[in-house]
């Protein structure tokens, strides 16, 4: 299976409407949701049987779930995430235990939320806002919370590329951006220490694609490398998620007041209307339709 997925359904009306849009043109098949910031009604996506429905964490925009107060390492005193990527990366390495103990609370009160309002028979499956979760202190309090909660976990992303696709992909070299390319070095070696965990879990995970090319996830880009991942795929038993931010916004001042966007800059970029154009087009819809 091809899962071609939207991130960041809840941040507001317009971006979630986007979504819908997309969804119920059949241009995709998995959707993450936001468990803080607009209260969604996942029925309205589990209508459409075909889409996968994950649980996007997020420790690092918007306000916490726990209380605020059990998670200052994390949290201002109005429950705002006061951490960035790199930031809960370097507090693991300096606050290890206690950071934990806070991430532990806070990944728990969010993992109970989206079990309250996933509806029945529907899969549980887990990804996370700027991939987190990979951050080792994330990624071993999430597997506790899952464990002690005894939640059987149906899917979790895994943001590492097979870079061998790429290397094999030369007119795509100059596509990629440095910061991506940091960033896709920096996931990978992550993996190198988490995946001993989730072994012991033997939670499904896919090939995945979407870092390199994130904010450039044009049709020309994904139509290039999508046939090498489906080859792949299919040698190894697994699949393959495509990783997609269709939800672009056009108002020039959207209304984030109050709610502790960090990330406004990404939201409104002009690349979201390309990517929500890309998912859409007909040359994509033909390949997921073949691998089907």
């Amino acid at each position: 299976m091809i899962y071609f997925c939207a991130d960041d359904y809840g941040l507001c009306e317009e971006v979630s409407a986007r979504i819908q849009q997309c969804i119920e043109e059949g241009a995709l098949n998995k959707v993450s949701v936001f468990p803080n910031f607009e209260k969604v009604e996942l029925r309205k996506i589990a209508e459409n049987k075909n889409v996968r429905i994950s649980l996007h964490l997020n420790l690092v925009e918007g306000k916490c779930m726990a209380d605020a107060n059990a998670v200052g390492l994390l949290a201002q005193a109005d429950g705002s995430f006061k951490h960035r990527f790199g930031g809960l990366f370097a507090l693991g390495l300096l606050r290890g235990k206690k950071l934990e103990m806070q991430l532990y609370r806070e990944i728990k009160a969010q993992v109970l939320y989206w079990k309250s309002i996933l509806p029945a028979g529907i899969d549980f499956c887990i990804d996370s806002h700027q991939h987190t979760h990979m951050i080792p202190a994330v990624f071993k309090a999430l597997m506790r919370v899952l464990h002690d909660e005894e939640i059987q976990l149906q899917y979790i992303r895994i943001p590492t590329e097979p870079i061998h696709l790429y290397i094999k992909t030369p007119s795509l070299y100059h596509t990629y951006s440095l910061t991506n390319v940091i960033k896709q070095w920096l996931l990978n070696f992550l993996w190198l220490w988490d995946k001993k965990h989730i072994k012991a879990y033997k939670i499904p995970t896919a090939h995945f694609c979407g870092i390199l090319f994130s904010g450039k996830m044009d049709a020309k880009r994904v139509s290039k490398i999508l046939p090498k991942y489906i080859k792949s795929a299919q040698k190894d038993g697994r699949d393959i998620e495509v990783l997609f931010h269709p939800g672009y916004i056009e108002k020039s001042k959207p209304d984030f007041k109050n709610q502790n966007i960090v990330f406004e800059k990404f939201y409104l970029s002009k690349n979201r209307k390309t990517e929500f154009d890309s998912v859409r087009t007909t040359e994509e819809r033909s390949v997921r339709n073949a691998v089907h």
